[in-house]
């Protein structure tokens, strides 16, 4: 049955080449179906994000959310085998050995484009995350993040009252 909805995910990403809001309507139910959260209507979803497919049940996502294009949302870190086998506990014939931990991304979320979010990030509300930042742990609501690893530059409120001093908005 999963397989049959990683089709249709992909079909559906056909779509979005040609209608970004038929494809929205039908990305929400298919996430869902996959077993992602969505909690509310996520505003933008690209079809071009990366969902780690270990177990999507590990990834929710907010109302009024964008994720933009080559986001790579990850639930697993298979980095541990690779410690083991380095220290002899895990021997080369041995099953892969990997950590998963849910990803949550909150409401209001902007998440830029091309960045990384690491297994066991909290995203809370009203969160702007730059493009290309690598995101781990927990960002606090209110905030505006950037960089590897992405850290708090300054709240909304603060970004806000630049682009009112410069006439921006």
């Amino acid at each position: 049955m999963k397989k049959i909805f990683k089709l249709l995910f992909f079909l559906n990403k056909l779509v979005w080449k040609f209608d970004h809001r038929l494809y929205m309507r039908n990305n929400n139910k298919l996430m869902k179906k996959l077993g992602i959260n969505i909690i509310g209507d996520p505003i933008y979803i690209s079809a071009t994000v990366s969902f780690d497919g270990t177990d999507y049940g590990l990834i929710t996502i907010g109302d009024k959310t964008v994720i933009s294009s080559g986001v790579r949302v990850l639930t697993h870190d298979f980095s541990v085998s690779r410690m083991l086998y380095a220290v002899g506990r895990l021997k080369a014939d041995e099953k892969e050995v990997s950590i998963s931990s849910p990803v949550t991304i909150g409401s209001n979320v902007f998440v830029g484009a091309r960045s990384i979010v690491m297994p066991g990030t909290v995203v809370e509300d009203n969160v702007v995350i730059g493009a290309g930042s690598v995101v781990r742990g927990k960002l606090e609501k209110n905030g505006i993040y950037i960089g590897n690893p992405a850290v708090k530059i300054r709240t909304i409120e603060e970004q806000l009252e630049k682009y009112d001093n410069k006439g921006l908005i």
